[in-house]
């Protein structure tokens, strides 16, 4: 399966996260030695089921000096998160014909190990649906990076946190461009994902009784193709960096 990483977006003097990263990408923040980028990558290219990698976000001047297994391609930012998947997606459909489904997955969770990596894969598998996207458990999260603080969605019998991994058909996402679009300025607030997807959703969710089957039925009826949840996932795929203190929880994993 071939991959795409996400690692675009300039880091601005306002935001808390500057010190970390004096106005250059996100992903670049150090981790032990190594960039997060380089720790993510480096988990990619040791599983046993990922063949090419193509990040987007980053140009080749940002880049040197980064070390990689292998290659590793590079798209320049497109300017959102939207059209950086976008320029992902149909860079695979152009160079990668042969890609039916790919893995997406952030630059900023380099707690990831291949293990993880070929777990998730395995667990989407026959890759029949046209997006399966992972929640991990409030309790497995905290239980793990305690007082890390995620952002959790209260379903019917759980809170659960967003994973940063997914494995979806390209060219269901240039299809959906518009909807992709609205859930992901939307994406760190759980309501406005409801609100988006239908009045009886929002309802469901609002009173905690929407189940794991609601969102794979919502998701398949406004994408025009089936989706999956995937769960039990580890609490790596949801702890990203996004916050100075979930940076130095990251950090401490790397410390010598």
């Amino acid at each position: 399966m071939h991959c795409l990483i996400i690692a675009g977006g300039t880091v601005r003097p306002e935001d808390a996260l500057y010190p970390y990263t004096h106005g250059r990408p996100k992903a670049l923040i150090d981790m032990g030695g190594r960039t997060m980028l380089e720790r993510v990558v480096g988990a990619l290219q040791a599983s046993r089921q990922v063949e090419d990698v193509l990040v987007v976000g980053l140009d080749a001047a940002a880049t040197a000096g980064l070390r990689f297994a292998r290659p590793v391609e590079f798209l320049p930012d497109q300017g959102s998160m939207v059209g950086n998947m976008l320029a992902g997606c149909a860079w695979f459909q152009a160079h990668r014909p042969d890609a039916a489904a790919i893995l997406g997955c952030s630059a900023d969770i380099p707690a990831i190990t291949p293990a993880i990596v070929d777990a998730f894969i395995d667990a989407c598998r026959p890759w029949d649906k046209a997006i399966y996207y992972n929640f991990v458990s409030r309790e497995t999260l905290e239980s793990r990076f305690p007082n890390s603080n995620r952002t959790y969605s209260k379903l019917n019998d759980m809170e659960v946190a967003g994973g940063d991994m997914i494995v979806v058909h390209p060219e269901v996402a240039e299809r959906n461009r518009a909807l992709i679009e609205m859930l992901t300025g939307a994406r760190k607030q759980p309501w406005r994902i409801a609100r988006i997807v239908g009045l009886p959703f929002l309802l469901k969710f609002l009173f905690r009784r929407v189940t794991f089957a609601d969102i794979e039925a919502v998701a398949g009826r406004i994408l025009g193709a089936p989706a999956k949840v995937v769960l039990g996932g580890p609490a790596e795929l949801a702890m990203d960096a996004d916050k100075p203190y979930q940076v130095d929880m990251l950090r401490a994993e790397f410390a010598p």
